[in-house]
C-alpha cells in the first residue's frame, strides 16, 4: 500500500473503512456506494455540526466508524462521548452495531483493550457510551448525572437528540472544557418545529443536497420539493428535476449551504437520499396515511419537524377565540389573575364565567412587581396564582403585601394528578404540570375561553401559546410511556401559555360570575410598595 494512500486512511474514516473493507455484521462490508452525502459530514470545517436526519441513510453507522478511526489512530488525547436517549439504547447500540465490529475486524480487535457495553478503548483511546437520562439531586428538581460528570472528552456525539433529556445534553458541553477540539455532533430524526435538533439545523448553516438535473442544469433538494420531486413513469417511481421533470441522480449531487458565515455546521439528510429507500414504499405509504400517519412519515422519512393538531396549539386556534372586547385596563367586577415569572413578568387577567368557561380581560408584560401591584389593582384581582421560581423570596414577598390572597405555584409531572394540592398556611399551590398543560390545550380547541380582540399584545399571546407541544416519553429504565410537554425554542417563549395556567389554577377556586357583574371593589390601600427588578 503506497503512503498516499495510508496518509488519507489515516486522516479519512470513510477511506479507511472502504480500504479495509471494514465488516459491519456478517457478511456486510462498509460502503459509501451511492451514498456520497456522507463524505463532508465526517470532517466538517466547523466544531459543532447539527445533522437532521430521515431513517435509513447510514448515518449513525458513519459517525460510529469515525468515532473508532479517531480512537485507532490517536486523533484526539483524552475520549469521544457517544450519548444516547437511555442506558437500554445504549447497550442495545452497542450490542446490534458496535459489537460486530470489533468481532469481526480483527486489525481493530488487535488495538482494542477494553469491550463492554459502557466502554470501548482502542489504541489507549476511548468511546464512553452514556445514556443521557438524570437523575434528581437530594429530593430537589436539580439534575446530575454521574455519567457524565466522570467523563473528560475532546468530541460529544448525541444520537437521537430529540429524546435526551435537555439539562444533559447542556452538561455534557462542560466535558469538554479542557479539550483543544470542542467538537460536538448532534444528529437525529427531528420531532417538533424550533425544538431539539430542528432549532439546532435552523441556526446553522444550513446544509442542503442540490442535486443538479444532467438535462437541464438547474438544481433540486428533495425533501424541499416533495412530492413534487417524486414522479410516476413507466410504472416506477423516481427522483425527478421539479423544472423539467427528467430524471436525477443522487451522485449528481453537492452541500450547498444557505448561511455559510454561521457559527455551526447544518446538514439535512433526508431519507430520499439513500439507496435504500424503496421509492414505491415511500408513496404508497405517504398516499395512504392517515394524518397523524403522514406526519410521521414527514418526520422520520423527510427529516422534516411537524406536529400533529392534538399536540400543539396554532396561531389560528388561539386567534380565533378573539372577541369584540378590548383589553380591559380597568374592572369594576373582581377578577383572578396568573403570572409567570421571568425577566419579564407575563400577565393573565380574567374571569370564570361557567363551570368549566372563561373569558380573558388582559394579557400584559410589565417589568417589576411593583407594576404588577398596580395592574391588579386597576384589575381588581381578588385571588391569584403565581409562579414560585426562579424569584422565590420575591413572590414571597408580594405574595405577603397584596391585599388578596396569592399563592406561589409549583407545577411538575412528579406531582400526582387530580386536584391540586392547595396550602393555605404557606401560600403554595402543587400541581401536575402535565394535566395543567392538558387543560390549557383543551379549553382553546374546545373553544371554552374567550380573548380580546386582536391587537399587538394578543397577536404576540397567540404566538407564545404554540411554543410548548406535547410528546410521549419512554421512561429510560422502567420503559413506561408518559406524556410530556416540552418547551419550543424561539421568540417569543411560552410564558403566555404558562401565565394562562396560572389563571386557570386560580379561576378554579372562585365562582363564576358574568362579565359585566359589579362587585365592590378592595378598600385595603397600599401606603407604599418597595419592591424593585
Amino acid at each position: 500500500m503506497n503512503k498516499e494512500i495510508e496518509l488519507a486512511m489515516s486522516v479519512n474514516s470513510i477511506t479507511w473503512a472502504c480500504q479495509k473493507r471494514l465488516q459491519l455484521r456478517d457478511g456486510i462490508t462498509f460502503t459509501i456506494k451511492d451514498m456520497p452525502y456522507l463524505v463532508d459530514l465526517i470532517n466538517p470545517a466547523k466544531k459543532i455540526m447539527n445533522v437532521k436526519k430521515g431513517a435509513q441513510v447510514c448515518l449513525t453507522t458513519t459517525m460510529f466508524i469515525d468515532d473508532i478511526h479517531a480512537c485507532y489512530h490517536k486523533k484526539f488525547q483524552q475520549g469521544i462521548m457517544y450519548m444516547m436517549p437511555s442506558v437500554k439504547s445504549v447497550e442495545k447500540l452497542c450490542k446490534v452495531s458496535f459489537d460486530p465490529i470489533f468481532d469481526l475486524n480483527v486489525f481493530i480487535k488487535k488495538r482494542t483493550t477494553c469491550s463492554n457495553a459502557t466502554i470501548k478503548t482502542i489504541s489507549s483511546r476511548s468511546i464512553g457510551f452514556v445514556g443521557a437520562q438524570p437523575k434528581t439531586v437530594g429530593g430537589s428538581s436539580v439534575k446530575d448525572s454521574d455519567n457524565l460528570r466522570s467523563f473528560p472528552c475532546d468530541r460529544v456525539d448525541r444520537d437521537e437528540v430529540d429524546i435526551m433529556d435537555q439539562d444533559m445534553v447542556y452538561m455534557s458541553k462542560q466535558r469538554l472544557k479542557r479539550s483543544l477540539w470542542k467538537q460536538e455532533r448532534n444528529f437525529g430524526s427531528p420531532t417538533y418545529p424550533d425544538y431539539g435538533i430542528d432549532a439546532m439545523y435552523e441556526n446553522s448553516d444550513q446544509g442542503k443536497w442540490q442535486i443538479e438535473c444532467q438535462s437541464c442544469g438547474k438544481y433540486t433538494c428533495l425533501p424541499e420539493t416533495f412530492p413534487q420531486c417524486i414522479l410516476l413513469v413507466g410504472g416506477r417511481w423516481r427522483r425527478s428535476c421539479t423544472h423539467c421533470q427528467a430524471e436525477i441522480f443522487v451522485a449528481d449531487g453537492s452541500w450547498e449551504h444557505e448561511y455559510p458565515d454561521r457559527r455551526e455546521a447544518g446538514y439535512w439528510v433526508d431519507g430520499l437520499l439513500s439507496s435504500y429507500a424503496n421509492l414505491d414504499d415511500y408513496m404508497y405509504d405517504y398516499n395512504h396515511a392517515t394524518d397523524k400517519q403522514r406526519s410521521e412519515f414527514v418526520r422520520s422519512t423527510l427529516g422534516i419537524a411537524t406536529t400533529e393538531a392534538e399536540n400543539q396549539l396554532t396561531e389560528q386556534d388561539v386567534l380565533d377565540r378573539c372577541t369584540n372586547q378590548p383589553i380591559d385596563m380597568f374592572s369594576y367586577g373582581e377578577t383572578v389573575m396568573g403570572v409567570d415569572v421571568g425577566k419579564t413578568l407575563h400577565v393573565v387577567i380574567g374571569i370564570r364565567t361557567g363551570r368549566d368557561t372563561y373569558d380573558i380581560c388582559n394579557v400584559s408584560r410589565v417589568d417589576s412587581f411593583g407594576d404588577l401591584h398596580l395592574l391588579a389593582q386597576k384589575m381588581n384581582v381578588r385571588f391569584c396564582v403565581i409562579d414560585a421560581m426562579p424569584e422565590d423570596h420575591k413572590t414571597k414577598e408580594f405574595a405577603k403585601e397584596e391585599p388578596y390572597a396569592v399563592y406561589r405555584a409549583y407545577c411538575s409531572e412528579h406531582y400526582a394528578a387530580g386536584r391540586p394540592n392547595w396550602d393555605s398556611k404557606q401560600g403554595t399551590v402543587k400541581s401536575n404540570r402535565n394535566e395543567w398543560m392538558d387543560k390549557v390545550h383543551e379549553v382553546v380547541v374546545s373553544k371554552k375561553i374567550r380573548i380580546p380582540r386582536s391587537c399587538p399584545e394578543t397577536q404576540l399571546y397567540s404566538v407564545s401559546m404554540t411554543k410548548t407541544a406535547k410528546s410521549v416519553i419512554e421512561h429510560p429504565e422502567t420503559g413506561v410511556r408518559k406524556p410530556r410537554w416540552l418547551k419550543l425554542i424561539g421568540s417569543p417563549g411560552d410564558h403566555y401559555y404558562l401565565s394562562t395556567l396560572y389563571f386557570l389554577l386560580a379561576a378554579s377556586r372562585v365562582s363564576p360570575r358574568r362579565r359585566d357583574g359589579q362587585v365592590e371593589r378592595h378598600t385595603k390601600q397600599k401606603t407604599s410598595f418597595s419592591m424593585g427588578r
